[in-house]
């Protein structure tokens, strides 16, 4: 009887320790941010623009997350707004404006997708 608490405590303690290892291998996988892309349509209704590409630049600085690309598409946006994008493209190097007609191409590039039919 002692032998078989034996076993089964030496059985639950590698259990434990299977449990903390895997518990701390992903915690490290967690701490690798994988790159997105960001898109981000500049209509001329919006009126928070500057409060979303101000959050998304303190997250983007913070690192929160980490966008390989920011990508603002002009969908009738006002002088104002586009003032806005060209800020925010100055202080994001990775930030870019396009124009609502050349997402597509934009996108095939960024992707490789081939766009022939």
């Amino acid at each position: 009887m002692d032998m078989s608490i034996v076993i089964a405590v030496m059985i639950l303690i590698f259990i434990v320790v299977l449990e903390f290892v895997s518990l701390f291998r992903s915690r490290s996988c967690n701490d690798n941010i994988l790159d997105f892309v960001a898109v981000v349509p500049v209509f001329s209704q919006d009126d928070n623009l500057s409060e979303r590409l101000c959050c998304l630049s303190e997250k983007t600085a913070c690192g929160q997350c980490h966008a390989e690309q920011i990508i603002l598409i002009d969908y009738g946006a006002s002088p104002q707004q586009l003032e806005i994008c060209r800020r925010f493209c100055l202080d994001n190097p990775c930030a870019v404006i396009v124009n609502s007609e050349d997402t597509g191409k934009i996108f095939s590039e960024m992707f490789a997708i081939d766009m022939k039919r």
